[in-house]
């Protein structure tokens, strides 16, 4: 699978800002805002559980080498105000 690159907002309410993919190999995600990401996966995220992303930088990788690889729909929260964007790369 061709790696492609991804920007998504975060929201104050759960938002997927990565399908679903059988297909996924690789997966990383990185926080580009000034705010801290949460995010779940194959569930709605909830602020302040499962994976956080730190503000301006923060990122979470998974992969077969690492044995965290699933293909669930990846969602996002955070608990500030407006959109926050993160970005990142999926193969």
């Amino acid at each position: 699978i061709k790696p492609t690159t991804f920007t998504a907002n975060a929201t104050t309410a759960s938002t997927i800002v990565v399908a679903a993919s059988a297909r996924r190999e690789y997966l990383l995600i990185q926080n580009d805002s000034d705010t801290v990401v949460y995010l779940a996966f194959g569930e709605a995220a909830v602020a302040n559980k499962g994976v956080r992303l730190t503000a301006s930088g923060g990122s979470y990788e998974m992969s077969r080498e690492f044995g965290n690889l699933n293909t669930y729909a990846v969602y996002a929260i955070h608990g500030g105000s407006g959109n926050k964007v993160v970005c990142g790369i999926e193969g």
